[in-house]
């Protein structure tokens, strides 16, 4: 080919290019041109649900702001705009009646109406609601159990979730069917299943009449369990072990529940990073079922190095630590534990004094030997043992030295029990405190006190731990409630001991009882936001010695990221008793030792909180959060109740929140002025707000 019309052939290709993008974008201006924004959507009529839940229901949208758009235009963040499509409004009526129909509104009916204006032409869309009466359930009728056990079928009507007066809902018909089907998988019956039910309205009477049909199958046994091992420490690891963690025994009821509860058991020892517990191939004529369990070995020794970022009585802890785990150490799938680490416990007071000398920061350092084992007494016992030592500091105010033991059980529960958590804990700790002069002064107005003061205190405390969790999420719970009692009986041991020994017993005796309670009311759709209030009372009781003497890791403190959130870690504590003049340096000194360790015996908070999330992994929320802490429940006073309201934000990671709070002091009982008229003091706004840093929600 020659030069020149290769020349005149890449001449007219550029040309063509050029023409087509041209037509490309005028074509897209065009159809821009043409499209409509929707403006709004409403609702009218809609007296049973909220216009936001009816929205979520149907395919049109409203149109993101203009701020929205602008974001969106050059990043991933905001939301382009919504246009109008009048052929989306016949889908958009048929989902609003269905999902009226799924409520037991058989007689609503859905109109539209629109209009569009402007130059940039917008539109209005609105939904006209006639919903009619709901229907309630008339009778509800099981069929195909007949073949179960008189005992066997009374257990599984129990369960039964509908009555006769109930308001009609798929929801609740689903529900119930899932209860039923769980029950009978969890008891044998691997091939239950229940046909499409049948569903009966009266729209005269506004009732309905459902039938469901039930088909138990075979009931099935398990024949044997096959374990599959892979992995560097496959070796190491006993197909027995596997199969006494797992609590599964050939002859046992099929149960889908233990399968799962059983690989849960499997995780829980850490020596495998995979394992799967199901059942395979049925023999239908010998009604039998195997089991196979397979996993992967993970290494049996690690040594890892630890970023400490945790919630702790009231504190965030951040610092560092390092941790040598022996897994299977002599067997039987035990755990050896040897980990130090060092923390300062209060790196927010510093963000929001910006004072590095502030009196308000603590730092710990700790050493501890964990020995935990998965079970005790052959049974799924989770157990645990534990020796510590721990240095505590708090700048300018006093040093501790804590050394001891623990023992903890933890007791797996059945899937039927209302109780979601049990555990018990026997604690001996000795606890020594140092009380620098300067604290002795600041703490009781007086500068004639001099020197140091040290106490030492043992402390063997004997506790159970009751949670009954029956929220709809763990991470962003919406509905539901939760429960959680510590009961602890300090030192009864040793003065029993004491008793039989027949030596003298000086330190305190005394139960403490501290029950929470957070509920999350449906003031919200589902899903995107929540509304919670959390109540907590606590209450320590000496029968036998003087209460002062209780240490100060056993007392209540009020104040920090899962507390009052306009104080600091732990600052909210019974104001200090003034020595009379007339006292002699004696009196003062033994009067000093029994009142010096901060810390009361009765708590009284609460909380009120409001969550939303802003995108998928961002969050905020406002909040308002009151109580403190008395001497006796009978000095608990109205006035003397702090009040915090701020806000804050949340990052949502893959496993828990992260948390950064703003609380102000709206109320403080040691200065009784308005929050405005304290904002005007010298550095006022500091110091009637607090940055608290927290990893999980507050409650």
């Amino acid at each position: 080919m020659k030069k020149g019309n290769s020349f005149l052939l890449f001449f007219y290709l550029i040309l063509f290019i050029i023409s087509s993008f041209n037509s490309y974008i005028f074509a897209q201006e065009d159809e821009e041109e043409n499209k409509i924004e929707l403006n709004s959507i409403s609702f009218s009529g809609n007296n049973y649900f909220s216009a936001t839940e009816l929205e979520n229901e149907i395919q049109s949208k409203e149109t993101s702001g203009w701020l929205s758009q602008f974001f969106n235009s050059f990043s991933n963040f905001g939301s382009p705009p919504s246009y109008f499509d009048s052929l989306q409004i016949d889908d958009d009526i048929t989902d609003l009646e269905n999902f009226y129909k799924s409520y037991g509104f058989f007689k609503a009916k859905i109109s539209d109406s629109y209009s569009i204006y402007g130059k940039n032409k917008k539109s209005d869309l609105t939904y006209q609601i006639e919903e009619g009466a709901a229907s309630y359930i008339r009778q509800f009728n099981i069929t195909g159990l007949e073949n179960l056990t008189p005992e066997f079928y009374e257990q599984l009507i129990n369960i039964i979730s509908i009555d006769s007066a109930d308001q009609y809902t798929s929801t609740l018909l689903q529900t119930n069917n899932h209860l039923i089907l769980n029950f009978l998988r969890d008891h044998g019956y691997f091939h239950a299943k229940n046909l499409w039910p049948i569903v009966e309205m009266d729209t005269v009477i506004n009732v309905v009449d459902i039938s469901v049909e039930f088909q138990l199958g075979n009931r099935y046994k398990i024949s044997d369990i096959n374990v599959q091992k892979s992995g560097i420490g496959a070796k190491f690891v006993s197909d027995k072990l596997i199969k006494e963690i797992t609590n599964i025994n050939p002859g046992d009821y099929y149960s889908y529940h233990d399968l799962k509860l059983a690989q849960v058991r499997l995780y829980r020892t850490n020596l495998f990073s995979s394992a799967v517990v199901a059942g395979v191939e049925v023999d239908s004529s010998a009604n039998l079922l195997p089991i196979r369990i397979a996993t992967n070995v993970g290494s049996l020794n690690e040594l890892s190095p630890e970023l400490i970022a945790i919630n702790e009585d009231n504190v965030f802890k951040f610092g560092l630590g390092l941790s040598f785990i022996k897994k299977n150490f002599l067997g039987d799938a035990r755990k050896l534990t040897i980990s130090t680490s060092a923390a300062a416990q209060n790196i927010p007071e510093f963000i929001s004094d910006f004072d590095l000398e502030s009196d308000n920061i603590f730092g710990f350092a700790d050493g501890r030997i964990i020995l935990e084992q998965p079970f005790l007494f052959g049974k799924p016992i989770n157990t645990q043992l534990e020796t510590f030592f721990t240095l505590e500091k708090k700048r300018n105010d006093w040093n501790a030295n804590i050394f001891g033991a623990k023992l903890n059980l933890n007791f797996e529960l059945s899937n039927y029990t209302y109780l979601t958590s049990f555990s018990t804990h026997l604690n001996w700790q000795n606890s020594e405190y140092i009380y620098q002069e300067s604290f002795i002064q600041k703490s009781f107005n007086d500068t004639t006190l001099l020197g140091s003061l040290t106490t030492k205190r043992p402390n063997t405390v004997l506790g159970m731990f009751f949670v009954a969790n029956k929220t709809d999420d763990l991470l962003f719970p919406t509905r539901g409630y939760s429960l959680t009692l510590l009961a602890e009986d300090g030192n009864s041991i040793p003065l029993l001991i004491s008793k039989i020994g027949s030596y003298i017993f000086t330190h305190p005796a005394y139960y403490k009882l501290l029950l929470t309670s957070t509920i999350y009311l449906p003031f919200f759709d589902q899903g995107q936001n929540s509304f919670g209030v959390k109540f907590k009372i606590g209450n320590i009781h000496t029968y036998r010695g003087e209460s002062f003497n209780i240490p100060l890791n056993q007392r209540f403190t009020a104040g920090g990221s899962n507390s009052i959130r306009g104080w600091g870690a732990n600052e909210l504590v019974p104001p200090n008793i003034e020595i009379p003049k007339n006292f002699t340096k004696e009196e003062i000194e033994n009067f000093t030792k029994r009142k010096i360790a901060p810390g009361g015996f009765f708590l009284f908070e609460g909380s009120v909180e409001t969550r939303t999330h802003l995108s998928k992994m961002i969050g905020a929320a406002l909040f308002m959060d009151y109580g403190n802490v008395w001497d006796s429940a009978k000095d608990f006073r109205f006035d003397r109740l702090a009040i915090t309201t701020g806000f804050g934000f949340r990052f949502y990671t893959e496993y828990v929140p992260i948390r950064f709070d703003f609380g102000f002091k709206l109320y403080n009982p040691d200065d009784k002025r308005n929050l405005f008229a304290r904002f005007n003091d010298v550095g006022g706004f500091l110091n009637n707000m607090k940055f608290q840093i927290g990893i999980g929600e507050a409650f």
